[in-house]
């Protein structure tokens, strides 16, 4: 059943479409909407191409090679296709996705895991919280479609970890809170009838959200063959999704980038460490960032370094490290935001730093450190503003916003931690 339009959140920004409608044919060149679109596309980018961003949660790098793929296997043929998408740390599901919707580290856009305490506001975030969800001080930074709606262009999310959150008091036009019962075929079927809107109506940005790999790849690994029910699943919701935009009169107008926003990792029983058999944790807030743990101390920068020396002593170096959060390996990009804590235990990959043994964990996880090639997602994109026929190295998933803003012709926002030049090469000359 496709998803009637009417059945998703429209926000209004205290005006009718029409006054907006009115406003924007005497806005000056440079388009500004400091309070969104209302819904309406400004005249000016009506003619633009649209973007479709589809995630496909947990969705490793090396599936595509181990399992039967012609619909990802097409979109690579005709457009571009990453060796591998490297996440951010931690490498968790909301991190990473607002990472590439902002193109920025979690320390700089300040959703820092899934769950997260932040000393400043004394406070917890939880992913799970719909009342934090959409909470949208917890929210930094300036999202794509923030950028669009900014702009004068209508965005729309059928899930999308921030799109539920008024950023700066705002939203995409079209937005859904998200629900995992919801068929992901309907998800399919509702991005279509946006993009088959009037064209004043008609989203230039969609973002759509699929769990179906990820949920496999915890409840079977990685390398089980099992895995393929799911690989398929997402194989046959790309191809529909395709399909439905090559039939659009003006497919050849829309581009498709697909994307994950992490890979998986086997879990190894045998290399748990339990925490409160190495340290004293008696009045610290701990945290979990996935398998590794966040101590929160309130400053105290003499229990940290007890811990931190305490806990490298007593465990093999080969199972897990504590780190100062300013001492931590640079690449994870930690040390700017005290959200991460004072002190983060990081396990290697397979294992696990917990409070208690658990005899039965997840068949696959992910959160370890984001160089791991099983940690690393994949990246395809097509459309007119794509060079067809490219492979290109891995790359970090913070520099697909600025991609985003060249494919939308849009002003990206100042101070991100992507670079543009990295992907511009993918896009064609216009």
């Amino acid at each position: 059943m496709v998803l009637p339009v009417v059945s998703i959140t429209l926000l209004v920004g205290g005006c009718s479409r029409a006054e907006t409608a009115e406003e924007f044919r005497g806005a000056p060149q440079e388009i500004r909407s400091p309070t969104g679109t209302d819904g309406i596309n400004h005249p000016d980018v009506r003619d633009r191409d649209y973007v479709v961003l589809v995630s496909f949660d947990g969705f490793r790098h090396d599936y595509l090679d181990r399992f039967e793929t012609p619909s990802f296997d097409q979109l690579a043929d005709s457009g571009v296709i990453a060796d591998a998408l490297i996440p951010v740390f931690p490498t968790l599901t909301f991190p990473t996705h607002y990472s590439i919707a902002t193109g920025m580290y979690p320390a700089h856009h300040g959703i820092v895991g899934n769950r997260f305490y932040d000393p400043l506001r004394d406070d917890d975030f939880d992913y799970r919280d719909s009342g934090d969800a959409q909470d949208g001080s917890w929210w930094g930074a300036e999202p794509i479609w923030l950028t669009a709606e900014r702009q004068g262009m209508v965005a729309a999310a059928f899930f999308w970890p921030g799109t539920e959150a008024p950023i700066g008091g705002l939203q995409p036009s079209w937005w859904r809170a998200f629900d995992g019962s919801v068929a992901n075929r309907d998800r399919v079927d509702q991005v279509v009838e946006w993009l088959r809107l009037p064209a004043d109506q008609r989203p230039h940005l969609i973002t759509v959200y699929f769990s179906t790999v990820d949920r496999a790849g915890h409840r079977f690994g990685p390398l089980a063959s099992e895995l393929g029910d799911s690989i398929r699943t997402a194989d046959g919701l790309l191809g529909r999704l395709t399909s439905a935009i090559d039939e659009l009169p003006y497919g050849d107008r829309v581009n498709l980038v697909v994307l994950s926003d992490h890979g998986m990792a086997a879990t190894d029983s045998e290399r748990q460490v339990i925490v409160g058999e190495v340290a004293d944790l008696s009045g610290v807030r701990s945290v979990f960032l996935g398998p590794a743990l966040s101590l929160h101390l309130r400053g105290d920068r003499s229990r940290a370094i007890e811990i931190r020396d305490t806990f490298n002593q007593e465990v093999d170096a080969d199972n897990a490290r504590a780190y100062l959060r300013s001492e931590a390996p640079p690449h994870l990009h930690v040390e700017d935001n005290a959200r991460f804590g004072d002190v983060i235990l990081l396990p290697a990959e397979g294992g696990r730093v917990a409070f208690r043994r658990d005899a039965s964990p997840p068949a696959g996880m992910h959160g370890w450190d984001p160089r791991l090639p099983s940690m690393h997602g994949i990246f395809l994109a097509r459309g007119p503003a794509i060079k067809p026929g490219q492979r290109i190295p891995a790359f970090e998933g913070i520099h697909i916003y600025p991609l985003l803003t060249d494919m939308l012709d849009l002003t990206p926002n100042q101070g991100i931690d992507g670079d543009p030049s990295v992907l511009e090469s993918l896009v064609r000359d216009r």
